[in-house]
C-alpha cells in the first residue's frame, strides 16, 4: 500500500501520531485520531491484506465498539458470518451454548478494511515497515525529569530504505512482543510459566465442505489444549488453538497436534487437515512490565495478554484503542504528563485487565482435565451457567458506556 518515495519521505516529517502496529488497536485509533484532525502515520510490519494466526470472532462488546466509532456498518458491507452458538466438544461429549450476536470475519478481510478506514479519516498508512521506537534520556529509569522532550523519534525500516520519524507521541501495538520497543528499558514482555502456544491455519471452502455449518462455533478441547473453528465470509474456516508447548513435539508436530484435539475430543475433522500448513506464535499469555512512557502508550496485545474463550481478544484491542485515543489528544492539546499516563493505567485496568479475569478462569480449567470434567458436567445439567459468563465477557464496561 505504498511506494518507496512514501516510505522515506514519512522519514522527513513530523506527526503528531507515530501508531506501529495496523492491527484492531493500532487501525482504530488511527481512525479515532485522525478525525479528531491530528496528523498521523500508522505502521505496519507485514504488507497488506495479510493473513493472521488468531481467531476472527466479533463479540457483542467488539460490535459495540465499533458502532460507538460509527464503523460497525462498514464491517457489516464486509458480510461477516452471523454466529449464535458454540459446540464445546470434550471427551466424546458435546456441550452447546448459546452465544448469540456474534460475527466471525477472516482478519485479511477486517485488518485491510479497518486500515483502510484510517486512510479514510486523514491518517497516512505504510505497510512492509518496521519500526523501532529510539530511546531518548527520559527512558532511563521511567520517571519524568524536568528537561523533557516534546517528541519521540522512530526508525521506520523499509524494504525501500531506513528513515527517521519524529512523533509528538507513539502508539505501540504490535503485538505479544511488542519488538519496536526492544531498546527502551523496562518495557519487557514476560510470558507466564507454562503459557500456551498460539496455533492458526485455515481450511479452504471446498476443504472444509460439509464439515460444519455457518453461524457455529465449533470448540475442541483436550488435555493438551483446545482449538475453535468458525466459518468466515469467503466460506473457509479459520482455527486458532491454543496448546501446551510439550503437546506439539509429543504429537509429532502443530498439524498433528490439532487432530489429536479433535480426535479426543469426537470431532471428526476434512481430510485436507492432513496438509494443512499450520503457523504457530511465540507463548500466549504473558504481561508487560511498562503500559506507558514519555509521550508513549502499549496498546491492544502489547500490554499482555491472556488467552480469550472466542472473540474477546477483538474486543480487548478496540477497548484499549477507544481509551486511548481522546486521552493521546489530550496529550497533543494539553501537554503530555505523568499523570496523563497514570490515567491511562488506571482505564486499561479497569476496561480491560479486570475483564479478562473469567478468561483467566476458563483458561485454568481448560488445562485441568479433571477441573474441565467436572465443570463440563456443570454447564450440561446449568446450561444457564455457561450463558451468564458469556453475557459477562460480551458486555461493555461501565467505563466505556459513559464515555
Amino acid at each position: 500500500m505504498h511506494d518507496s518515495p512514501a516510505a522515506l519521505q514519512a522519514g522527513s516529517e513530523t506527526w503528531d501520531v507515530v501508531i506501529i502496529g495496523a492491527g484492531p488497536a493500532g487501525s482504530l485509533a488511527a481512525v479515532l485520531l485522525a478525525r479528531a484532525g491530528q496528523r498521523v502515520l500508522l505502521l505496519e510490519r507485514q504488507k497488506f491484506p495479510r493473513a493472521k494466526v488468531c481467531g476472527c470472532c466479533l463479540n457483542q462488546r467488539a460490535q459495540q465498539l465499533l458502532q460507538h466509532a460509527d464503523l460497525l456498518r462498514g464491517l457489516q458491507a464486509l458480510q461477516p458470518v452471523m454466529t449464535q452458538q458454540m459446540n464445546l466438544h470434550f471427551n466424546q461429549q458435546t456441550l452447546p451454548i448459546s452465544m448469540p450476536g456474534g460475527l466471525a470475519i477472516s482478519r485479511r478481510a477486517m485488518d485491510s478494511w479497518l486500515a483502510g478506514e484510517a486512510v479514510t479519516a486523514g491518517a497516512t498508512f505504510l505497510d512492509e515497515c518496521c519500526a523501532e521506537v529510539l530511546p531518548e534520556s527520559c527512558d532511563a529509569d521511567g520517571a519524568a525529569t524536568t528537561d523533557l522532550p516534546e517528541f519521540r523519534r522512530v526508525r521506520i525500516l523499509s524494504p525501500r530504505g531506513t528513515s527517521v520519524a519524529t512523533a509528538r507521541v507513539v502508539l505501540v501495538c504490535d503485538g505479544l512482543g511488542h519488538s519496536s520497543l526492544a531498546d527502551i528499558p523496562g518495557f519487557s514482555s514476560r510470558p507466564q510459566t507454562g503459557a500456551r502456544i498460539g496455533l492458526g491455519a485455515v481450511l479452504s471452502a471446498a476443504e472444509s465442505a460439509n464439515w460444519f455449518l455457518p453461524g457455529e462455533i465449533l470448540m475442541a478441547a483436550d488435555t493438551g489444549g483446545y482449538c475453535g473453528a468458525v466459518r468466515t465470509e469467503d466460506g473457509s474456516v479459520n482455527l486458532a488453538a491454543a496448546v501446551d508447548s510439550a503437546a506439539i513435539p509429543a504429537a509429532g508436530g502443530p498439524r498433528q497436534c490439532l487432530q489429536r484435539i479433535f480426535a479426543a475430543a469426537g470431532v471428526r475433522v476434512p481430510e485436507a487437515m492432513g496438509s494443512v500448513q499450520v503457523r504457530g506464535t511465540v507463548p500466549l499469555t504473558r504481561r508487560s512490565t511498562r503500559l506507558t512512557g514519555h509521550r508513549l502508550l502499549l496498546l491492544g496485545d502489547a500490554t499482555g495478554y491472556v488467552e480469550p474463550f472466542t472473540g474477546e481478544g477483538m474486543a480487548w484491542a478496540l477497548t484499549a484503542a477507544t481509551l486511548a485515543a481522546p486521552l493521546a489528544r489530550s496529550g497533543l492539546v494539553s501537554g503530555w504528563s505523568t499523570v496523563l499516563q497514570q490515567q491511562y493505567e488506571r482505564q486499561l485496568r479497569d476496561a480491560v485487565v479486570r475483564e479478562q479475569t473469567v478468561c483467566r478462569m476458563l483458561s485454568g480449567i481448560l488445562s485441568r482435565p479433571w477441573l474441565l470434567r467436572l465443570s463440563f458436567a456443570a454447564a450440561s445439567m446449568v446450561p444457564a451457567a455457561a450463558g451468564a459468563l458469556v453475557r459477562r465477557v460480551n458486555r461493555v464496561p461501565i467505563s466505556l458506556e459513559r464515555s
